[in-house]
């Protein structure tokens, strides 16, 4: 289907050469990265994601990674993979696995998983049992909806064209600003919407007709996750946005310059949130053989 034709020509983002840790420059060889979005991969499909409903629904995983990344800004060397999973070819969840070199033995790397519900139902998640040096890693949980789906203000008729849909879309994108507020100590970096979207879909069941995901990101690694869909209703078909963070960071979003979301710093560990952030669950030696 085109929408994961789409999402396959979407999926090569390069990732940087080197990055500095204290004063060694630790530099990751092709293959080895290769390896390490294999072993993403492979923690991305232990995941089952179900979504509640009138009926219970265990979601899609798209197998390959919707795009990968790094982060220069950041220290030790962060490099992950985003993931997401479906319902009829809608995004319901989101999901980066990502690791950095250990700050207390630089052969290592923790590995870190996180995921942000984009479904208007709950979500959970099975996995098996697992324990980390912070203890036993929870199922995610989460019973209430991710997202809040709003219309975009002064938006132009869905255009009967995929391709022009796809201009509209981007063109909507440019008008959202997200950024940190004043004051948070560790909020460094500015944030940039890549140019095209991570993922693109539609979903007859969810009443679709043109939808995609986009990222704001510090190097190429997705802050702020900004979905734009073509959404018929009683009201006709318009155009509707949804907002997801995936940082720990506090978070605001503007509309061509009007406060339109925000959310508080993320709490890590917890299971029963639509923002589900475990880091170290596992390590594992830097060069896999």
């Amino acid at each position: 289907m085109w929408r994961r034709a789409q999402a396959l020509m979407l999926i090569a983002v390069t990732l940087t050469a080197a990055s500095v840790i204290g004063q060694d420059t630790v530099v990751a060889t092709d293959e080895q990265r290769d390896r390490w979005m294999r072993v993403y991969s492979e923690e991305a499909a232990q995941y089952q994601m179900f979504r509640r409903g009138e009926e219970e629904e265990e979601l899609e995983l798209v197998a390959s990674p919707i795009q990968t990344f790094t982060n220069p800004v950041r220290v030790r060397d962060t490099h992950g993979a985003t993931f997401v999973w479906t319902s009829d070819g809608r995004p319901e969840v989101v999901g980066a696995i990502w690791s950095v070199v250990s700050p207390e033995d630089s052969t290592k790397r923790h590995l870190s998983h996180e995921f942000h519900s984009l479904s208007t139902a709950a979500i959970y998640s099975r996995h098996a049992p697992r324990e980390s040096q912070l203890g036993v890693v929870p199922d995610w949980n989460s019973n209430e909806p991710g997202i809040k789906q709003a219309a975009i203000p002064n938006a132009p008729t869905p255009a009967s064209s995929a391709n022009l849909r796809l201009t509209q879309m981007r063109h909507l994108a440019r008008n959202f600003e997200p950024s940190v507020p004043p004051g948070t100590g560790d909020g460094q970096g500015s944030f940039r919407l890549l140019a095209q979207p991570i993922y693109r879909y539609q979903s007859e069941k969810h009443d679709v007709i043109d939808g995609a995901v986009f990222a704001f990101v510090m190097g190429t690694d997705p802050e702020v996750i900004l979905q734009i869909e073509a959404i018929q209703s009683d009201n006709g078909l318009k155009w509707h946005y949804s907002i997801a963070p995936m940082t720990n960071l506090p978070m605001r979003v503007d509309y061509n310059g009007t406060r339109v979301w925000e959310c508080q710093r993320a709490v890590p560990w917890v299971g029963d949130r639509p923002h589900f952030m475990y880091w170290r669950v596992s390590i594992r030696d830097r060069e896999i053989d």
